[in-house]
């Protein structure tokens, strides 16, 4: 057998060995920035469309090799012509990836609650409590020992909200079922080892 190719097995099984994550601890986090852009009205007015921005530090601990539990806790702001918005979730999860090595698929379950605040220009404040359900497929890439990166794709989402005006003391409800095709987000981690 030619030495070259013992050479690359040799390497590929330590780069498999060294991607085993049973036991480790991984802190991770996201910023994600949506929008920014202006749309053109029937009158050849311009609307700003508003902008989203959104921090979500992660802490997972994977229980054995491919399984994960851990926590997100985020907080998003939206602003748009109307007014602002701020929301805190923390959404518990259970990952499971898919295949071994350095690069794996995986399969996200976030389910957990939300409470926020809006501000209108119109005067029609308002809070929020929402719980929400998603399922988000993605790719967890480890660059070092300590490092890796990761992004999600696309996302089905189940999302209950009670929205009430601080004025008038009304709410309303909704529920509502929503697939995303392109909910991209990127985010990096850090492998601890105790």
């Amino acid at each position: 057998m030619n030495r070259g190719v013992i050479g690359i097995l040799l390497l590929l099984s330590t780069l498999t060995a060294s991607a085993q994550y049973g036991g480790d601890w991984v802190v991770g986090g996201r910023v994600n920035y949506v929008g920014g852009g202006k749309i053109v009205t029937p009158d050849r007015g311009r609307v700003n469309t508003g902008f989203t921005l959104k921090v979500a530090p992660s802490l997972a601990y994977f229980i054995r090799n491919g399984i994960a539990l851990g926590v997100i806790t985020s907080y998003e702001f939206m602003k748009d012509s109307q007014g602002h918005q701020h929301t805190g979730e923390v959404l518990p999860f259970l990952r499971y990836d898919v295949g071994g090595g350095s690069v794996r698929f995986f399969m996200q379950l976030e389910s957990g609650c939300g409470w926020g605040k809006s501000r209108m220009k119109d005067g029609a404040d308002g809070k929020h409590f929402l719980w929400t359900t998603n399922l988000k497929p993605g790719l967890f890439i480890r660059i070092t020992d300590h490092w890796a990166a990761e992004a999600t794709f696309s996302c089905l989402q189940y999302k209950h909200v009670k929205a009430t005006d601080l004025d008038s003391g009304e709410s309303v409800v909704r529920d509502k079922w929503d697939f995303t095709w392109l909910d991209i987000s990127f985010g990096v981690a850090a492998i601890l080892k105790f």
